[in-house]
């Protein structure tokens, strides 16, 4: 069984990497086995000093379930079932991190597109993960 890492953001190029999955995982239906992820950026440490923990946790929790909804959703209608997880980080090092510890042989993510010097000054998530990634990282855009 192949175990991959689905990582969503809620952007255009995340639902291209969720139909890509779900197109690919339905063809088989239990040769994969799918771990659907989101990361959410911690609040600024300003933000969080006037906000009481619980409250900052619910709302990752919520915007969270947000983002992995409509890719639930997606695979799900493929026959493609999945294992939701939902963390607070920083992006690249999370996906990685908990793709060692899961045994994933792929992380599958999308690619905002950025291109030139956009992505030479911001530095996008997706770079990060393939020069962290232990595993093969398909990028879809």
């Amino acid at each position: 069984m192949l175990k991959l890492l689905l990582a969503v953001d809620g952007s255009e190029s995340a639902a291209h990497a969720v139909a890509h999955v779900a197109k690919r995982a339905g063809a088989t239906k239990d040769g994969y086995q799918v771990h659907l992820v989101n990361v959410q950026y911690p609040l600024h440490g300003s933000v969080a000093a006037f906000v009481e923990a619980n409250q900052i946790k619910q709302y990752h929790q919520e915007e969270g379930m947000k983002v992995l909804a409509s890719a639930r959703e997606q695979l799900s209608a493929a026959g493609v079932a999945c294992d939701v997880h939902l963390f607070v980080g920083e992006p690249a090092e999370v996906i990685t991190r908990f793709a060692k510890e899961q045994g994933c042989d792929e992380i599958v993510i999308g690619t905002r597109g950025l291109s030139g010097i956009s992505s030479l000054l911001v530095g996008s998530v997706a770079t990060k993960i393939i020069h962290l990634a232990e595993v093969p990282v398909l990028l879809v855009k």
